[in-house]
């Protein structure tokens, strides 16, 4: 069927094929920001609300980005529309639940909105209006109306308690070696550095002035060893060591030296190294929590140091990449343990 007779026999079903190509070019769009500056540009740049989303744990599903999700999506729900429009109703509201889902976690937990995904919610709320307008016959409206209501409650209620439940069962369970603070805590910063990294050593004073104003926030220090830093491994197996063996403040301080000598970094480890303890169930405990930082950074797409991600109830708040001074840091640890602004 041409456009043409299409416009002229069914306009709704016009309007539905024409707003769903539109999504699927969002989707597009937003895939091809992971790549192209120039389309990350017109999101506002690096630090804009679009990169923050994107970096977030809740860009992908299952592995997938949303945007692969979402093209997918849009071509079965087109295929369902044309077999039959009050099953695409049904379809849509379990993809409406989802973006509603999508956009509390835009205001609520990661506190970024982002354009695309805004404008991805739009549509899809857009073409559910046109369902819902025009996709049921006379007959039997109220009951496919009603559907499309639980089933948007329904998609809604799949995404929120299970996300939230693991939420939680994240925060019960997930403590550290090299930490500090209370782990039961609802607020955590997770600091990933690397021993021979310059901008991390300049970010330590800015670590012990959070810790000192801001004693409700649990602390993980996770390792992030750079790609040809040769002294990095043995440097965090040995403040590993340290935690393990001593505790925690004596790894804090441990921790401070090493960045405070980080220029003779190998005359100390030098010196360090052949007091460690051979000792194979302290360094199964050391690997185990090296292995946990790197699937971590993995899981939130960390590519440099210093880096450091605001979890509130386990739920990501936002992703810092980079050295901040703590004044400006301080903006979103406010925002994060819910302080006021000043």
């Amino acid at each position: 069927m041409t456009i043409k007779k299409l416009w002229a026999e069914d306009k709704p079903a016009l309007a539905f094929y024409a707003l769903s190509i539109f999504g699927i070019l969002v989707c597009l769009l937003t895939e091809l920001e992971k790549y192209l500056p120039s389309i990350e540009a017109i999101c506002g740049g690096p630090n804009s609300g679009c990169s923050t989303v994107r970096k977030s744990d809740y860009s992908s599903l299952f592995g997938i980005s949303l945007g692969i999700w979402g093209i997918a999506s849009y071509i079965v729900w087109m295929a369902v529309y044309k077999i039959r429009p009050p099953l695409a109703g049904l379809f849509g509201g379990m993809l409406m639940g989802g973006e509603i889902y999508f956009a509390y976690l835009q205001f609520s937990v990661i506190q970024a909105i982002c354009v695309l995904c805004m404008t991805q919610f739009t549509v899809v709320l857009l073409l559910n209006v046109l369902l819902f307008a025009t996709a049921y016959q006379s007959g039997k409206k109220t009951v496919w109306r009603l559907a499309f209501v639980a089933m948007t409650i329904v998609a809604f209620a799949g995404f929120y308690f299970p996300q939230k439940a693991r939420a939680q069962q994240a925060v019960a369970t997930d403590a550290s070696i090299t930490s500090w603070g209370n782990p039961k805590s609802d607020y955590r910063m997770e600091i990933f550095t690397d021993y021979e990294c310059s901008h991390c050593k300049n970010f330590e004073p800015v670590v012990e002035q959070i810790m000192k104003g801001y004693p409700e926030i649990y602390i993980i220090f996770r390792d992030f060893i750079i790609q040809g830093h040769k002294l990095s491994p043995m440097a965090t197996a040995y403040a590993g060591s340290v935690a393990y063996y001593e505790g925690k403040d004596a790894y804090i301080k441990t921790r401070m030296e090493l960045f405070e000598k980080q220029e003779n970094l190998f005359d100390l480890l030098k010196a360090r190294l052949p007091m460690m303890r051979e000792d194979k169930v302290m360094e199964k405990a050391v690997d185990e929590k090296i292995r946990k930082d790197k699937e971590r950074a993995d899981a939130v797409n960390i590519s440099g140091t210093p880096t450091s991600v605001l979890t509130r109830k386990g739920e990501t708040v936002k992703v810092i990449g980079g050295f901040l001074p703590f004044d400006e840091i301080k903006k979103d640890l406010d925002k994060l343990v819910g302080r006021p602004a000043k």
